[in-house]
């Protein structure tokens, strides 16, 4: 009788942790797909010298794939600008750009949704 018992707790334990692992592996999986698609974000603005239509396609693009993706771009002058199509850029050029992508994962055996962002600059 005492094996059984024995049996069962290691099979559940067992199953516990690979159900964790899982998750984890998951969720790494989540976390470098979003810090990729920043990197790709902040690789192809700099690359249209912040085009204003490169930028409306990113947010698209984010927003499609479910992400969040807020740009803050700086003027030569000191201005910054929260980006929304149709605003205003500063005057004189742009100097660089933040970025700032927020994504959610699930974790944990429940399923629980964490939200997170990741952060990155452009030049």
């Amino acid at each position: 009788m005492e094996q059984i018992i024995k049996t069962y707790l290691g099979i559940f334990l067992i199953l516990l942790l690979t159900v964790t692992g899982i998750g984890i592996v998951a969720a790494e999986v989540e976390v470098t797909r979003a810090r990729e698609f920043k990197s790709d974000v902040i690789i192809e603005m700099e690359n249209s010298n912040y085009n204003v239509n490169v930028l409306n396609a990113c947010m698209e693009q984010a927003g499609a794939i479910g992400y969040d993706l807020k740009v803050t771009l700086y003027g030569k002058d000191g201005t910054a600008v929260d980006y929304t199509p149709g605003v205003t850029l500063p005057d004189g050029g742009i100097t660089f750009a933040e970025v700032v992508l927020y994504y959610s994962y699930r974790t944990g055996p429940f399923g629980d949704l964490m939200q997170h962002s990741i952060r990155g600059y452009g030049r």
